[in-house]
């Protein structure tokens, strides 16, 4: 898949730019969504240990999705036909999405999102209006949204399964691909973001006593 689809305006943008006081970028001109972020880059090595865990998990995850990425084009350029390995790689996403993804998103949600939101409130690097929203928020979206793609592709790829027309069974696994693709677009974007500026933000922001406090919860 092409990561030029994922050049759209990114609205982690906007709560980083002040790091480097740029102006704003219209939406006709639109940042590279894989533009180096604005926020100072932290090596993994100078990474508090509770965050080095959770971009651990990370590499996980990518390597999961790019097994699924390649089961994705073999099933398409096989005519929708599955085999052994195309399911393994399919069953692999899935599984992680329902047993994996969970967990690590609740040591996100519950250990440092809440302290990170705050710390941007108090900064100022939040959005405008009466309900200013954070680069948190963006990310906590993103885990509901991949959450519901994963539901949705997997429904489809049942339904089709189960029609008998060709023609029927070719459109609904046509949209569980692009379900797919959707999945592995917004996750390699998700995680991107998460470890290039959403870490370098609690690095910079949260003490280290409250990261070590972090990554000796039980959750």
């Amino acid at each position: 898949m092409n990561e030029k689809h994922l050049n759209s305006e990114d609205p982690m943008k906007r709560f980083v730019e002040k790091e480097t006081e740029i102006e704003e970028m219209s939406p006709m001109n639109p940042p590279e969504a894989f533009a180096p972020s604005t926020v100072e880059h932290i090596d993994y090595k100078d990474m508090a240990p509770f965050l080095q865990k959770l971009m651990d998990e990370h590499k996980v995850f990518t390597t999961v999705l790019d097994n699924f990425e390649s089961a994705l084009i073999s099933w398409k350029k096989n005519g929708w036909n599955f085999n052994d390995e195309i399911n393994k790689k399919f069953n692999e996403l899935f599984s992680f999405l329902d047993k994996n993804t969970p967990g690590h998103n609740k040591k996100e949600e519950k250990l440092l999102f809440p302290t990170l939101h705050s710390r941007l409130l108090q900064t100022g690097e939040h959005s405008k209006g009466d309900e200013p929203k954070t680069a948190v928020d963006i990310i906590e979206d993103e885990h509901i949204k991949v959450a519901q793609l994963g539901t949705l592709c997997l429904n489809f790829l049942g339904l089709g399964s189960r029609l008998e027309d060709k023609k029927s069974r070719e459109i609904v696994f046509e949209l569980a691909y692009e379900q797919g693709k959707t999945i592995v677009e917004t996750m390699r974007l998700h995680i991107f973001r998460e470890d290039e500026t959403l870490f370098p933000l609690a690095m910079k922001l949260i003490s280290k006593e409250k990261l070590k406090e972090m990554g000796s919860s039980s959750i």
